[in-house]
C-alpha cells in the first residue's frame, strides 16, 4: 500500500516576495543620497576627459590638414571653441560644460587659446583647471611639444 505524499511546490510564496522587495527597497534609498553626492565628480571627470579628447583632436587635426587649429575657451559662459585657421577663422564646434562644472583657471595662454600648429606643437604652454559645485579641481596642463595631460 502506498502512502499519499503531497507533491512538492515550486515557486516563491507572496510574503517571501514582499520581503525581497522590500529589502530591495531599502538598499536603493540608502543608496540614492550617496550615489547623489557623487554626481559633481563623475561630471568634472567626464568634462575634463571630454576636454582632454578635443584637445588631442585639434592637434591631430593640426597635423593632418597642415593648417592651425585651436582651442578658444570662454571662461564667463563655460563654453569653448574648436576652431581651424585658414584663410579664414572658421568655428568647427562649440561646446559647454554641464551646470555642475565650471573654469575656475586658464593660465599661460594669450587670448585664452590653445593653437596647434602643422608639426602639431602648441603655441604656447598653459594650464586649464575646472572646478565642480563640490569643490573638487582637476588641472589639465597642456606643453609647448603639444603634450596634453592631468595634471597633479
Amino acid at each position: 500500500m502506498r502512502r499519499y505524499q503531497p507533491k512538492k511546490k515550486e515557486g516563491f510564496t507572496l510574503i517571501e516576495i514582499i520581503i525581497v522587495l522590500a529589502i530591495m527597497g531599502i538598499i536603493v534609498l540608502i543608496g540614492f543620497p550617496v550615489l547623489k553626492s557623487y554626481r559633481p565628480n563623475l561630471r568634472l571627470s567626464g568634462t575634463v576627459r571630454e576636454l582632454i579628447n578635443d584637445l588631442r583632436y585639434v592637434e591631430q587635426s593640426a597635423l593632418t590638414e597642415q593648417i592651425n587649429h585651436g582651442i578658444r575657451f570662454f571662461s564667463d559662459e563655460d563654453k569653448y571653441q574648436i576652431i581651424r585657421y585658414g584663410a579664414t577663422e572658421e568655428i568647427l564646434e562649440e561646446k559647454y560644460f554641464p551646470p555642475e562644472v565650471n573654469f575656475y583657471l586658464i593660465s599661460g595662454f594669450s587670448g585664452n587659446q590653445v593653437i596647434f600648429n602643422p608639426y602639431g606643437a602648441a603655441s604656447e604652454p598653459g594650464t586649464i583647471t575646472l572646478i565642480n559645485t563640490g569643490n573638487s579641481t582637476t588641472t589639465i596642463e597642456i606643453k609647448s611639444s603639444g603634450f596634453v595631460r592631468i595634471g597633479d
